[in-house]
């Protein structure tokens, strides 16, 4: 596809075309926009879901004598690394002071198994990882897509959730996929696979990295990006609240990159990723993770991701 010619950030937008809108009002906005898309817990748009040659082989790397399931047990507790501002995956609503979502309730059902409380630590791509190897969070549940890359670094569960890459523009914008993005600039949250996939599929495009996706949204509202691009769920919640608030923006492109979200453990911590394994095929089996997923994805994503689940016995 040919590039289009780069176009120069645009200021505020009014919704409604022949009104003026003020600074002030603008600001209001923008705030709102901010408030929505940390507070929707939400159902995701369609899209397709490639099903085949995604799942990671998880083994235990090293044998760095890691051995967090027995501490654990002992506190009887178990801490997830989960996000705080990213419906419908892990979100506090407004006027609520606990975390609600997707991978929220997928947690709290594998610490029921594991028969220890959970406890919640917000976490963002940039940090996850560090806050894993320093012990301050037992596993990360967290939008985490099980690359090769991070594999050698750290132990995966089996993927629980699989999604795909897209972009999110302006509803008056032209681009249509990452062959126009050449000059162009794109949001994106600091530390995500996004901005490496973004980084190879068009090396043309100017990247923005923000702490958090609403203000990644914010910022193309604003017309200081021209998309933001992320997997298809995370863009479907940013839509939601943009669309709550008056703005007017659509989720374009074909799959950019497929991927599937998975736990993540400290390298060759293979007892409590295997727990975590087992509880996870367990509610495969028993019907708990199609009644989770239906709940979160079920009206726009009838058809449940289908968790691997080995044979049982020796």
């Amino acid at each position: 596809m040919t590039s289009s010619p780069a176009r120069r950030p645009r200021g505020p937008r009014s919704s409604c075309a022949g009104s003026h809108i003020s600074d002030e009002e603008v600001s209001v906005r923008m705030k709102r926009v901010v408030c929505l898309a940390l507070a929707l817990l939400l159902l995701t748009a369609c899209g397709d879901r490639p099903r085949a040659g995604l799942s990671p082989v998880a083994g235990t790397k090293g044998g760095t004598g890691v051995n967090s399931l027995e501490k654990i047990r002992k506190r009887g507790e178990i801490v997830f690394g989960v996000k705080f501002d990213t419906p419908p995956f892990g979100s506090i609503g407004q006027g609520a002071t606990e975390p609600e979502g997707f991978e929220i309730d997928l947690a709290t059902e594998v610490a029921e198994r594991l028969k220890v409380r959970p406890r919640f630590v917000e976490v963002n791509p940039k940090n996850r990882v560090a806050n894993l190897d320093s012990g301050k969070i037992d596993v990360i549940t967290a939008t985490m897509i099980a690359t090769r890359a991070r594999d050698k670094a750290i132990d995966f569960s089996e993927p629980y959730f699989e999604d795909d890459q897209r972009l999110m523009v302006r509803g008056d914008s032209e681009i249509t996929g990452v062959g126009q993005l050449d000059g162009r600039t794109v949001a994106l949250v600091q530390g995500s696979t996004e901005e490496s996939v973004l980084r190879d599929k068009a090396p043309g495009a100017k990247i923005l990295s923000f702490q958090s996706w609403p203000t990644a949204l914010q910022s193309l509202l604003r017309g200081d990006a021209d998309a933001v691009s992320t997997t298809v769920g995370i863009l479907t919640g940013l839509k939601s609240a943009a669309d709550k608030a008056g703005e007017k923006v659509k989720i374009v492109s074909p799959g950019i990159a497929q991927g599937p979200l998975a736990m993540g453990f400290r390298q060759g911590d293979a007892a409590l990723r295997d727990e975590v394994n087992a509880a996870l095929m367990g509610m495969a089996e028993d019907g708990a993770y199609d009644r989770i997923y239906t709940k979160w994805w079920g009206k726009v994503l009838p058809e449940p991701y289908k968790i691997r689940v080995l044979p049982s016995g020796s």
